[in-house]
């Protein structure tokens, strides 16, 4: 009952965080000079106004408002894109969502699979020769921006091998591009980088704090082997914290990287956020909005939950 009362809890708080977001999202895009039909060509006036009508956007703005959260809320309905004719926001998430997931699950599983790996080792063995490493590692992947690790992969590994050293291009990586197994390979790396980093970083500060508490020391006193005490003791409780970023991680990286996308010509939700504030696009702008919006509430929940799973002593109460 405690876990179900905190579940019903949270879901009540995410409705209500997502009404907040679909408010301010509403209004602020209003406030905004101009209007979507201001970044088209010139139009006749009539034909502005019979637009106007059809798109609602000749109603008052209250109208407007609750006509539109009817439709998001109620049916599920995102409406239509005020660029394309006959474009549906809803087929924009459902075509475009699957590519930035794709390369947002890779990127996420190289970067907690070497970060964890590279956090443990830099613990284990710190001030090493490896920690060093890990820790140059960790404050180039923060420190420095991810379009700059996507043009040194895209040169480095694609056009120089194609242009000079003359590889085979059915063979090889293409600079930029979607459609086959190869085109995840350096937009999902140039992600990881920055998730290696942060996890690294983070899991080996926890490492060594829980490396000096009591019951380590007192596993230590027992007699405990060296990987029980790792796993067992330290491992266990300093993942934790990085449990609570993996899914926020998880989210922004499948919600698509602007940059990343616009570098190696990705069609990922990432491009079609962006294409949609440079129109003025209500809808679209509202629905990946609110879709991002309630993906990131969802992964927090289960984060929330995995807590509880994980660590004894965290209980819903």
């Amino acid at each position: 009952m405690r876990l179900l009362r905190f579940i019903l809890q949270r879901l009540f708080l995410a409705v209500v965080t997502l009404l907040t977001l679909f408010t301010l999202t509403f209004f602020l895009m209003r406030a905004v000079p101009g209007d979507p039909l201001m970044r088209t060509k010139e139009i006749p006036e009539e034909t502005r106004k019979n637009l106007e009508e059809r798109y609602g956007l000749d109603k008052p703005l209250h109208k407007q408002y609750l006509l539109q959260l009817e439709r998001v809320f109620i049916h599920g309905d995102f409406g239509t894109s005020f660029r394309t004719v006959g474009r549906e926001v809803n087929d924009i998430i459902r075509e475009q969502f699957p590519v930035s997931a794709g390369i947002g699950i890779v990127s996420v599983l190289i970067g907690v699979t070497i970060g964890i790996a590279l956090g443990i080792v830099a613990a284990l063995y710190r001030n090493g020769l490896i920690d060093r490493f890990a820790m140059f590692f960790c404050v180039a992947g923060i420190s420095l921006p991810s379009f700059l690790f996507a043009f040194i992969f895209q040169y480095g590994l694609a056009v120089y091998p194609l242009t000079v050293l003359k590889f085979n291009p059915d063979n090889w990586l293409r600079p930029a591009g979607w459609g086959e197994a190869r085109d995840y390979i350096m937009p999902s790396i140039t992600l990881s980088l920055g998730i290696i980093a942060s996890i690294t970083r983070m899991l080996k500060s926890q490492m060594i704090e829980v490396g000096f508490s009591e019951y380590v020391k007192t596993a230590k006193a027992k007699g405990v082997s060296l990987p029980r005490l790792v796993v067992m003791h330290q491992i266990r409780n300093a993942i934790l914290p990085i449990i609570s970023i993996i899914f926020p991680i998880l989210v922004f990286t499948m919600s698509g990287s602007l940059i990343i996308e616009g570098v190696f010509g990705i069609p990922g939700l990432g491009r079609a956020y962006m294409t949609s504030i440079q129109n003025s696009d209500y809808n679209v702008i509202m629905g990946l909005t609110v879709f991002f919006g309630g993906f990131l509430i969802v992964m927090n929940l289960i984060t929330d939950i995995l807590y509880g799973v994980i660590d004894p002593r965290i209980r819903v109460g």
